[in-house]
């Protein structure tokens, strides 16, 4: 039928939507969702009316036109018994589109509405409103920042009581996540069961946990070592920098920014000694693929991951790394870790796992091999590491059988 978009609200889900308040999972929470995107699966654009078409397609002429003619209809309004708004469909033909006709522009489009009224927060029929469709994919981030800047309530609760930052954090788009703290996201909303993003964030991978702890610091008025990929003397973000040699707390991109930032740095540059290292003998080999949990529940629940990224298969020898890869790595540590390992039980003490974040090094540490350096680096990763399973420490790694971690320095949580 013209106008629906393909989609039907059933009877099914307007008994469901008829409930008051939030749906809870158990409460036919989980029937709505798999009902709404089910259903979902059969929109379709040309079935939408004249300037519903024009939104999702991005014809911002044809926008402007048809409002400044009058033959739009009210931007409060909604399209297809779904009740997207006019904001929304943009924000799906976005995502959709991968290049369009002469005169496509999606983002002049979204911003022409919202100066011309268009409300940015239209929920459709369960509660969903554009900045949480933006959230749920990976949306160019100027779409989002127009919603934000036009007034979209970044803590606005669909019929689930889900916020756009739980959408986020699921989805894995850390940049995102970073524009929506940054506009003052509340990490502690709950969704009709009770969970809220501060609950399950660092289960949704290292991307979203990095992404969240360095608001989170932020908003305390706190930093770590390492919380952004930039020079420490003149603030330049790229990708080659190198450690402070005698202390591993500082980076730079030259020699002579580091010369230039000695006076500063000096008061703060301790060397490395047997009070802030352990030094450890790594064992390569022993385990046969690493993949991220994170991204295997997503892909189980179809969200979509890079499959290049889902798994990665260590060496079983020494690696080769370039001298100066191997002199100043970063690298993240994790400690046995699960809901029936405890600190006292036996499997608190198996084999630590380490790697880069390329994965060129990959290693195991056993406490047999040193028990005394392997009991401070799980002390420090328990009491200071994120969740108590995991940190990132600076390392160098002087020979095949021979790593020195700085444990005194536990650096800002990595994207990896």
């Amino acid at each position: 039928m013209q106008g629906s978009g393909g989609l039907v609200l059933t009877a099914e889900m307007k008994a469901i939507l008829r409930q008051p308040g939030f749906v809870k999972e158990r409460e036919d929470g989980q029937r709505l969702r798999n009902l709404y995107q089910d259903l979902s699966m059969h929109f379709h654009p040309m079935l939408l009316n004249e300037f519903a078409l024009a939104c999702f397609a991005g014809a911002f002429q044809s926008v402007k036109e048809m409002i400044e003619t009058g033959r739009a209809p009210d931007l409060r309004g909604t399209e297809t018994p779904f009740k997207h708004g006019y904001i929304s469909l943009v924000i799906f033909g976005a995502q959709r589109t991968v290049s369009g006709p002469p005169g496509t522009d999606h983002a002049a489009t979204l911003k022409y509405l919202l100066e011309a009224g268009a409300p940015p927060d239209v929920e459709d029929v369960v509660g969903h409103t554009a900045l949480q469709h933006a959230s749920m994919h990976a949306t160019e981030l100027g779409f989002v920042r127009s919603l934000l800047r036009y007034g979209a309530n970044v803590d606005h609760r669909n019929r689930y009581g889900e916020t756009a930052l739980s959408f986020a954090c699921r989805a894995n788009q850390p940049e995102i996540i970073e524009l929506l703290m940054e506009a003052g996201a509340n990490m502690d909303i709950p969704d009709a069961d009770g969970v809220a993003p501060s609950h399950f964030y660092i289960a949704c991978g290292p991307k979203v946990t990095a992404a969240v702890r360095k608001w989170q610091r932020r908003r305390m008025g706190e930093k770590a070592a390492f919380e952004e990929k930039k020079c420490d003397g003149c603030s330049v973000k790229v990708q080659s920098l190198k450690w402070c040699a005698r202390c591993k707390a500082a980076r730079y991109c030259s020699a002579t920014c580091q010369r230039a930032h000695w006076r500063i740095h000096k008061a703060n540059c301790h060397p490395l000694d047997a009070s802030n290292t352990v030094t450890i003998r790594p064992r390569y080999g022993g385990f046969t693929t690493l993949f991220s949990t994170s991204e295997f529940v997503r892909k189980g629940l179809g969200i979509p991951i890079q499959e290049s990224s889902s798994s990665r298969q260590p060496s079983m020898r020494a690696p080769r790394l370039d001298p100066d890869e191997a002199k100043g790595m970063t690298i993240k540590v994790q400690v046995p870790y699960g809901p029936d390992v405890s600190p006292s039980s036996p499997q608190s003490q198996g084999s630590l796992l380490l790697y880069n974040k390329k994965r060129n090094f990959t290693c195991q540490v056993y406490r047999e091999d040193e028990p005394a350096a392997y009991d401070r680096i799980v002390h420090v990763v328990r009491t200071k590491g994120v969740g108590g399973a995991k940190a990132y420490f600076p390392a160098e790694l002087k020979s095949e059988d021979k790593l020195v971690i700085k444990i005194g320095e536990v650096l800002a949580e990595q994207p990896f």
